[in-house]
């Protein structure tokens, strides 16, 4: 999670939690970015779309497999 913390450039970060799936384990993180970030991927938002920061996008999430292994971030979330 260090690494994470380092590489992603998040103010705060927390392990929000473990999700026991059938084959694989999730590990998810919780954090907040520094104001200003801008979401991935660049697509034009839609309608009713909360920037990041705000509403249901106030945090970002990474989820992995096992604690060694890379951390992926989750996108953000659209109505």
């Amino acid at each position: 999670m260090k690494a994470l913390a380092t590489s992603s450039g998040m103010s705060q970060l927390k392990l929000w939690g473990k999700i026991k799936g059938t084959e694989k384990d999730y590990y998810i993180v919780e954090g907040t970015l520094d104001a200003g970030e801008a979401a991935e991927g660049g697509e034009e938002p839609v309608e009713g779309f909360e920037p990041r920061g705000t509403g249901v996008n106030k945090f970002v999430y990474y989820v992995c497999n096992g604690p060694l292994e890379e951390w992926v971030q989750l996108p953000d979330l659209k109505p």
